[in-house]
């Protein structure tokens, strides 16, 4: 049933000129992807969140934190050899 009705959808669209096509297309799969997109930036983010770094790890190369003079000394020593 559902593919008999999908199957007239896709008749009747495929009759249309293509203005009227693309029209159909920008305004019902765009805001369709958008959705789709906000919801797959949604789930990985929070799976990041869940499986990410353990309190006790390192912090990444180039963040901010009360230490950072000392590295940034610690680089220019090294880079002056």
């Amino acid at each position: 049933m559902v593919a008999e009705w999908w199957n007239g959808v896709e008749l009747w669209v495929s009759g249309l000129a293509f203005p009227f096509q693309f029209a159909l297309v920008m305004v019902l799969l765009g805001p369709f992807c958008v959705v789709v997109a906000w919801v797959i930036d949604r789930a990985v983010d929070h799976a990041s969140t869940w499986f990410g770094p353990a309190p006790g790890d390192e912090e990444p190369i180039g963040t901010e934190h009360a230490g950072e003079d000392e590295r940034s000394a610690d680089l220019v020593d090294a880079a002056s050899r």
